[in-house]
This record gives C-alpha cells, sequence and structure tokens, in this order.
C-alpha cells in the first residue's frame, strides 16, 4: 500500500471521486490520508497530475489571462485553458518535443515513484512552485499561441473552401496519397502526368495562396476541383488528409490504400 497525504480535506475529496471515476480502491484514513494499491499507480500518477491542474493550476493560468494578457471573453479563454490541459495532460502534444518537455517537467512532480510508500501531495505542490513554476507561463504563452495560429488555419481553410466553391467543377479522380507521396488518377485509372498537372495548376489563381507544406498534394486538388475524389490511404491518421477533408467535405471518399483498384 502506498499512503498519499494531501494538506486539504477538498484535494482528498477530488482525488477519491478519480479513483471512483477510473473504479480504482482506495482506503480512508482520515480526511486528509488515503491508501492505494501499489499495483495501480501507473493508473493513479494521471490522477495525481489532473488534481493538481484542476485545483491549483486552472485557477492560475485563468488569472493571468484576465490580469496579465487582458483576456475577459469566457469561451476565448476556455479554448486557450483546453489547449493548456492537453499540453500537460495528454499526449496530444507528444510530437512536438518542446510542448512535451513542458509536461514530462510538470509530471516529475506529480509521479508515485515504484516502491514508494509515503507520498505527500503537499510536498509535491511546493516543489513544483520551486522548480518548475516556469512551466505556468510558458503553457499559458503556448496556448495562446496555439489557439492562434488554430484560428488561423481556420481561416486558410475557409478561404479554400470558397475558392473551391466559385470555381467549375471537375471530373471525378482517385489520389493515393502515402506520407509525402501523393499520385493523381482519372477515373479510368489513367494517371495524370506531372506535366499535365503543372499546367493546370499554372492556369488556376492559386498564387495567392502560399502553401508552406504540402503544395503539391493540395495545389492539384484545387486545380481539378474534383466532384468526387476516391482518397486512398496508408495512414489514416495523416494530417493532410483531415486538411482535404476540411476542405472538400462530402466530396471525399476515404479507402484504404489496398482498395485502389488499378496499378500504381
Amino acid at each position: 500500500m502506498v499512503k498519499i497525504r494531501f494538506g486539504e480535506r477538498l484535494e482528498q475529496q477530488a482525488f477519491r471521486s478519480k479513483l471512483t471515476d477510473r473504479q480504482l480502491i482506495c482506503q480512508v484514513v482520515d480526511h486528509y490520508e488515503l491508501d492505494v494499491f501499489e499495483q495501480h499507480i501507473d493508473l493513479i500518477n494521471p490522477c495525481l497530475l489532473e488534481l493538481f491542474y484542476v485545483l491549483e493550476l486552472k485557477p492560475i493560468l485563468l488569472d493571468k489571462l484576465r490580469k496579465d494578457f487582458y483576456y475577459d471573453d469566457f469561451h476565448e479563454m476556455e479554448a486557450i485553458l483546453t489547449i493548456a490541459a492537453q499540453m500537460l495532460l495528454t499526449d496530444h502534444y507528444a510530437n512536438v518535443s518542446f510542448l512535451n518537455d513542458l509536461r514530462e517537467e510538470m509530471t516529475t512532480c506529480f509521479y508515485i515513484k515504484p516502491n514508494q510508500k509515503h507520498y505527500s501531495f503537499s510536498e509535491q505542490k511546493h516543489l513544483f512552485y520551486s522548480r518548475a513554476d516556469w512551466v505556468i507561463d510558458e503553457v499559458l504563452a503556448r496556448a495562446i499561441d496555439e489557439k492562434k495560429q488554430d484560428e488561423q488555419y481556420q481561416i486558410f481553410v475557409q478561404s479554400l473552401r470558397d475558392f473551391i466553391q466559385k470555381r467549375p467543377v471537375g471530373s471525378p479522380c482517385h489520389v493515393v496519397i502515402d506520407g509525402q507521396s501523393c499520385t493523381f488518377f482519372r477515373l479510368n485509372g489513367q494517371k495524370y502526368r506531372r506535366d499535365e498537372l503543372d499546367e493546370l495548376i499554372e492556369e488556376t489563381p492559386l498564387h495567392i495562396y502560399q502553401f508552406a507544406q504540402n503544395e503539391y498534394q493540395l495545389s492539384p486538388l484545387l486545380a481539378l476541383n474534383p466532384l468526387t475524389i476516391y482518397l486512398y490511404y496508408q495512414d489514416e491518421v495523416d494530417p493532410m488528409i483531415h486538411t482535404l477533408q476540411t476542405i472538400f467535405d462530402e466530396r471525399m471518399v476515404l479507402l484504404p490504400k489496398s482498395d485502389f483498384p488499378f496499378d500504381s
């Protein structure tokens, strides 16, 4: 068993509630202390992290948004705090090294080690504020920046949706996407040559969009503007697929690459 000691009754009650939600058993010692089973430590550690975020860190972030960044719109602040929570509590940004560092730094403060018999939530809070309080300002700045980037992305995507809606609709096509490789086919399976696509792109007023990435995955489809896009994927979670779905919406038909009916 591991004894977990809290400094306030509310902390103990909130922690018990989180354990109950996860169907984890604990033994109540008193209003400030719980015993938990060692074999559940991997499931309990995230609860400690969430508890600190909800009871301690979130109110601090909210106060800073109001006082330091002059936010007063509830929905805007909630959106920023949601991003901050994703950065610190989930694997949502695991592939972004500098954001993942924030989470790792905070996790080290709220972590019960194997074979540890006593854990003080209050002491770990003091450890966080003495050693890693820089996370507070950093995660807030990153969350605000992420929200702004998301807003710019949404504006960009909407402009592309408006663009294709105003242009003549072309014939259906097949698209095989595999990482950075993207191949385009007519409905009968005939492959579009690169020079054909380049000519179409040249004839289409796409110069107003300065694509930083994935230009040759997106530009041909904007030029072709197909009635239906049969897209064959290798990796369904490819972010480019999400972008294409957002732009072309109901025109997209997603299929696994193995279903492609022609020689690629």
